[in-house]
């Protein structure tokens, strides 16, 4: 990561080409043979109390090995935890309740008990990736282009080195346990909102009433999954406490507010996405204010889950793959419910913030649906 501006261009230009439409053609196939791998899973436990924040995190760990780094983790297939994910999550323990300190992260890189965690997981990171470095897939995946752009430099510097491992770990954190958590959360809210539970599945099933087979670019077009997606991230950010900015050496007036230069501002998602005066009845999952009725929003446009602008999450459309393959899979085979009548409660009060949104244990209970056909309807 870089805070000079034209270095920033200049990377991410390399990042969006990773992740152009073209790439995440080439990238369908893989997701879908994880997630295919992962309804696996669920059909042998179904019926049985399931930690399904658990299981997405082996999903999309294991889609990130492969599409960062060449290679799967394995977690799906050995259904236990990879030492490189536990070490992710420690880290952005301790990384994400620092995030608002940022001055003081070189101080503590002194204290070992502070930086023990993060030191392993820099050097699992440079492990992985000077193993990628030696290992070219016969299909170019997103560290292809990460490397295409640093093998082009003439004599790369140690801060260009450096830039390649901080860039390897920004996709293992971006990569992984953004899809994990918003998974987990739309997965939770399903289960205790029946009515939007039957409501996607009854999309579900008119998907394939007119698709033989899954692609990303049709899955898009499942309206009311989108919505339930949305309000799922607007009741659980990603980021709850949103994303930092400095002022213009100006300053800035917002509103009736003036804020001098050089100030370091951020608006916490959490709240934001919860206020009244945007979104009514604001506590409550209601997947039809982004359908049929958009008057319980203010404006959209104010619903930013992957930011906007130029430093906008350019891992978008990768994540939402990831989250329709899987939901479509799941929800089209599977009822969900909680598996007792505490989990509610126990997940909402162990949602933490790490920087990006950590999920506790969700144990829910997947059975097995009687698929009915509905009528054909003609695409609007």
């Amino acid at each position: 990561m870089t805070r000079d501006k034209e270095e920033h261009t200049r990377r991410r230009k390399v990042w969006d080409m990773a992740f152009s439409s073209k790439c995440l053609r080439r990238y369908e196939d893989r997701v879908a043979e994880y997630t295919t791998q992962f309804l696996q899973h669920i059909e042998a436990l179904q019926d049985e109390p399931l930690d399904i924040s658990m299981w997405f995190n082996f999903y999309s760990f294991d889609v990130m090995g492969d599409l960062a780094f060449g290679k799967s983790f394995d977690m799906l297939s050995n259904g236990t935890k990879h030492p490189f994910m536990e070490l992710t999550h420690s880290h952005m323990l301790v990384a994400g309740s620092l995030s608002r300190l940022a001055w003081i992260f070189p101080l503590l890189k002194r204290i070992p008990i502070f930086n023990q965690k993060t030191c392993e997981l820099e050097e699992r990171i440079k492990q992985l990736v000077d193993w990628r470095i030696k290992n070219e897939p016969d299909v170019p995946d997103i560290f292809s282009w990460i490397l295409r752009d640093y093998c082009g430099l003439s004599k790369p510097t140690g801060q260009e080195t450096l830039n390649l491992y901080g860039d390897a770990q920004l996709i293992a954190v971006a990569g992984s346990d953004t899809t994990a958590a918003s998974l987990t959360c739309l997965f939770f809210e399903l289960a205790i909102n029946p009515q939007a539970l039957y409501n996607v599945q009854e999309e579900i099933d008119r998907y394939h009433l007119e698709y033989s087979t899954l692609n990303h670019q049709n899955l898009s077009k499942l309206s009311y999954l989108q919505a339930c997606i949305n309000e799922s991230m607007r009741l659980y950010p990603l980021l709850p406490s949103g994303l930092q900015r400095i002022t213009p050496p100006e300053g800035l007036q917002v509103g009736s507010i003036r804020l001098p230069g050089d100030t370091i501002v951020s608006i916490p998602s959490y709240a934001f996405n919860r206020d009244e005066r945007l979104f009514k009845n604001a506590d409550q999952f209601i997947p039809e204010r982004w359908t049929t009725i958009t008057e319980l929003t203010k404006d959209s446009s104010l619903f930013t889950p992957f930011s906007i602008g130029k430093y906008s999450c350019v891992g978008r459309q990768l994540g939402l793959m990831e989250i329709r393959f899987v939901a479509s899979q799941i929800l089209r085979v599977f009822d969900v419910k909680l598996a007792n009548c505490n989990t509610a409660k126990e997940f909402a009060s162990g949602l933490r913030d790490s920087f990006t949104l950590a999920c506790p244990s969700l144990h829910l209970v997947f059975t097995r649906r009687d698929i009915w056909t509905p009528s054909p309807i003609s695409e609007k």
